[in-house]
């Protein structure tokens, strides 16, 4: 189920465009939800696929710090990378201050070159970021049951231990939840979801 947390959202200009932002702790469902809403007919833009950029570019020197062990062929290995650091909250700390300001830069200039229409953000640091959260008419969060979360991840090749390593880094829902717009409560079935999605995106695509 969803639930809008403002009652009567208020309609605002957006010179022919929207923007939703999709955020929440892993496993919760972002990339499901954010799909549907390319299926509706949103533009979509993934902080992920923007993150395997922002890694190339900074390949050099991640070597330096992590060792050549991240590196599988010419690529960085994302699932070693991770690995390394969610064991250690200072080789997080430094990876998130390499990346994030490119990160954020190259979502920014994403989403201003798109001039009309719907646009879909799925960024699980979404809340995280305040420079990109301004950008965002439509913050929503998705949520999930833990045990529900750690089924999808693992899904995923994630072990419970890593998991639960993420998890733990992540913010709280509830803390997220006082800057959202929509909350997604996502431990049903994908056509629940859809429907769900289907309904946000009609009460909020007439403010295009």
């Amino acid at each position: 189920m969803f639930r809008s947390v403002f009652e009567g959202l208020n309609k605002m200009a957006h010179n022919g465009r929207v923007v939703i932002g999709l955020g929440g702790n892993i496993g919760a469902g972002k990339t499901t939800a954010a799909k549907i809403f390319e299926e509706l007919g949103a533009h979509y833009i993934s902080a992920d696929e923007i993150g395997w950029q922002v890694l190339a570019e900074i390949k050099e020197s991640l070597c330096k710090k992590f060792g050549e062990q991240i590196v599988k062929g010419k690529e960085i290995d994302k699932e070693r990378l991770r690995d390394i650091v969610f064991r250690n909250p200072e080789n997080l700390d430094y990876l998130n201050r390499l990346s994030h300001p490119l990160l954020i830069s190259k979502i920014k200039k994403k989403l201003n070159s798109i001039k009309e229409g719907v646009v879909v953000l799925d960024a699980a640091l979404l809340f995280d970021w305040p420079e990109v959260l301004k950008e965002i008419d439509y913050p929503i969060l998705i949520t999930a049951n833990k045990g529900i979360k750690e089924e999808r991840a693992g899904r995923k090749g994630i072990s419970k231990d890593v998991f639960n390593r993420i998890l733990s880094l992540q913010n709280d829902e509830r803390a997220m939840s006082s800057q959202a717009k929509f909350i997604i409560e996502n431990n049903g079935t994908l056509t629940e979801l859809k429907k769900e999605c289907q309904e946000i995106y009609e009460e909020i695509r007439d403010d295009c």
